[in-house]
């Protein structure tokens, strides 16, 4: 039955048809008592869903497309897409909170969708052979795409400038776009330092230019706050559990962790190799929050790692929790402190 078409039938049309006309003031009561109980921040982000929706599909389709580096893994494919729903969400949450005009809020909207566009791609031929190229390339690579992106989907820009704007208004928004992606690789908590600058020593033995990770201009809150949604994506509870399964299954960070945890077995502190990881998100958090200049942005990613620290999580079958792993590391180093004198 097409929508609202039941609200101008008699009860007799109704009954005839096995529908009872007090079934239908419930239901409606119930779809508003839903859209009563949704917040600004819930609207906003069900209306830029709806309004980017072209822009969200591009962005699957890429995921999804067989040369993707992660179609023909489900688990990645939804850790992907749930990823890019969490940054819209939290850009929609920061920049209500911050107050963005409606033009500034569609224009950060738009930057999230996009800002992960090239992760899931194939380094171009002349790099193939660099160890984590897209992974530190892959912000320059979707900004560089933006302009076609949006010459494609001219709808997409009336979306955010409304019905009358210049050609100055159209470079002005795309520039902001691009900048807000390139500056999401920035700042590096954790690892992706020593990942940058060994992509850049390949490059340099190609005589290529190197990648750069910029930091936002101040000012610029776009970029400022995207960088500030990414770095709460690492410092929520999913970001933790997210690190967790990167070092269980990554060899590289997995010895790092037995290494640790070693080390405290000399002290007889018994630090399991899944609580020295989870100790590794919760450091890496705390930097990445650190790194963000405003200083609202910093502690609503405080919240974050607060709020993260409580319950348990599982690495591999073990049960682990931040207050038994951050008191062993405390025991430990006070030994080893000690140890020295």
């Amino acid at each position: 039955m097409p929508m609202g078409l039941e609200s101008s039938m008699s009860e007799e049309q109704l009954k005839e048809m096995g529908i009872k006309p007090e079934e239908i003031t419930v239901e409606k009561s119930e779809e508003k008592k839903i859209e009563k109980e949704l917040t600004p921040i819930d609207k906003e982000y069900k209306a830029a869903q709806e309004r980017f929706s072209g822009l969200i599909n591009l962005v699957n389709e890429r995921y999804e497309n067989p040369n993707s580096t992660i179609a023909e893994s489900p688990e990645q494919l939804k850790s992907f897409e749930e990823h890019n729903k969490q940054i819209l969400n939290f850009c929609v949450e920061r920049g209500v909170k911050k107050g963005l005009g409606e033009k500034q809020l569609a224009t950060l909207e738009a930057a999230a969708i996009l800002h992960d566009l090239a992760k899931s791609g194939k380094p171009p031929e002349e790099s193939a052979n660099i160890q984590n190229y897209m992974l530190a390339a892959h912000g320059e690579i979707a900004a560089n795409e933006v302009k076609s992106i949006f010459e494609q989907q001219p709808e997409m820009l009336t979306k955010i400038l409304g019905e009358n704007y210049s050609e100055e208004d159209v470079e002005k928004t795309i520039s902001t776009i691009e900048e807000a992606i390139r500056c999401h690789m920035g700042p590096h908590p954790g690892f992706m330092t020593r990942i940058l600058e060994n992509v850049n020593k390949e490059l340099q033995k190609k005589g290529e230019m190197e990648i750069k990770h910029p930091y936002p201009e101040e000012g610029n809150i776009v970029a400022e706050t995207l960088l500030a949604a990414d770095m709460g994506s690492l410092a929520d509870r999913k970001g933790r559990e997210k690190v967790l399964t990167i070092r269980l299954n990554v060899p590289f960070f997995r010895k790092q962790d037995e290494h640790l945890s070693g080390e405290c077995q000399e002290f007889d502190i018994d630090l399991s190799p899944g609580e020295a990881a989870l100790l590794s998100g919760f450091d890496s958090a705390e930097q990445a929050r650190d790194m963000l200049e405003d200083e609202d942005d910093r502690e609503w990613v405080n919240e974050l790692i607060e709020e993260s620290k409580k319950g348990q999580y599982t690495y591999s079958e073990e049960k682990i929790n931040y207050h038994d792993a951050i008191t062993k590391r405390e025991q430990f180093e006070t030994a080893k402190r000690l140890s020295k004198v």
